[in-house]
């Protein structure tokens, strides 16, 4: 009885969620990016060729998320952040620091929001 009623108030709270926004970016440049930047080495990426790489997670549907990074909410300004620097989530975080600048994270999240 007490699983059905967790389950039942984490349906209600995740059905309340906004869906996060999409941050004012360019998605066609980032693709591009997460291209040059060899993101599917590691990651499944729907929309891109190459690597299909299973060291972190697959992509698909991170627009649909409610978090991202294992516990941060998914909105562009973290989604940002984190790809400019994902050691400020967890230190211990593997996704090395590719030094992405600021304007490029804002493009490649731009493109990551449209994998609803």
């Amino acid at each position: 009885m007490k699983r059905f009623l967790l389950l039942a108030v984490f349906a209600i709270a995740c059905s309340k969620q906004e869906k996060p926004l999409t941050p004012a970016g360019d998605a066609n440049h980032g693709k591009q990016l997460i291209d040059q930047y060899g993101c599917t080495a590691c990651h499944i990426i729907p929309g891109l060729e190459g690597p299909k790489g299973m060291v972190g997670p697959a992509l698909e549907h991170v627009a649909s998320r409610p978090i991202i990074a294992t516990s941060i909410p998914n909105t562009p300004q973290n989604m940002i952040a984190y790809i400019q620097n994902p050691q400020l989530a967890n230190p211990q975080n593997v996704m090395p620091n590719l030094g992405v600048k600021p304007d490029e994270a804002r493009d490649i999240a731009a493109y990551l929001y449209t994998l609803k």
